[in-house]
């Protein structure tokens, strides 16, 4: 272990410890011998994917415009916040009732949970302005790739997504973490939380279209809201007070 980065120490010792713990369970061990051993703390808390801001979203918007799959993926990760392992694999035969109605991945063999979210105006657009021709017949996805057909893995979405971020002009940004992340799919899942947190939605609302099992996955969103309403309420009370008032206050 020593040497190695905090992530390097926790992902050494996870095999590790499965192993162990298959032995006890088959009677070779009786103790862990790793119980005592603790992994380093990573010094900043990593705040993970970008969380794409209106100005990204606008700048992605202008460059692929109404009629391409690049700009329905965009509509499409925003309106239902999915995973992209979810979204590459949704189509119209998830359509019911002007709503979008499917089981995310990630429950199917837990919860099984049945996600029902309605088609907003912006996703209705890019789907009604995708060419009929861009299409292959009995192609079941709306996202496709370059030949027509439905992407082959979560990944292959991912990278042709990033790809399209690329040709937009997103460039990475150095994070206080001090680490350089990109604008990718799974930052739109964010991007759509966060939005429906600045609306008013309430942590069980927000679950119930993300998906999440618990409050406290979605709990940063509204902290995060919270946070930016309470500043500006307290500037705005700042910017009330008489100038002269406020310099004798600061002394």
């Amino acid at each position: 272990m020593e040497g190695k980065t905090a992530n390097a120490q926790k992902n050494a010792l996870k095999p590790i410890r499965g192993f162990i713990r298959f032995a006890i369970s088959q009677g070779e061990l009786t103790t862990d011998p790793t119980e005592d051993i603790k992994p380093l703390k990573n010094g900043a808390k990593s705040r993970g994917h970008m969380t794409w801001l209106e100005p990204q979203i606008a700048q992605y918007r202008d460059h692929h415009q109404l009629g391409t799959v690049a700009r329905l993926a965009l509509e499409l990760l925003l309106n239902i916040a999915a995973r992209r392992h979810d979204a590459h694999l949704i189509g119209q035969q998830h359509i019911r009732d002007g709503k979008l109605c499917w089981r995310p991945h990630k429950t199917l063999r837990t919860t099984g949970k049945m996600l029902s979210i309605r088609i907003m105006p912006s996703l209705q657009k890019a789907l009604d302005a995708l060419p009929k021709e861009a299409r292959t017949d009995g192609v079941l996805t709306f996202l496709v790739n370059d030949y027509g057909r439905p992407f082959a893995s979560p990944a292959a979405f991912g990278n042709k997504f990033a790809d399209w971020c690329n040709n937009a002009g997103l460039m990475p940004v150095l994070c206080d973490d001090g680490r350089i992340r990109n604008y990718r799919a799974h930052g739109l899942r964010k991007a759509a939380l966060r939005a429906l947190a600045h609306a008013g939605a309430t942590g069980v609302e927000l679950m119930s279209v993300s998906g999440h099992s618990s409050l406290d996955q979605v709990q940063e969103y509204l902290d995060e809201v919270d946070q930016e309403r309470a500043a500006e309420a307290a500037m705005m009370k700042l910017e009330k007070v008489p100038e002269t008032k406020a310099a004798t206050s600061s002394d």
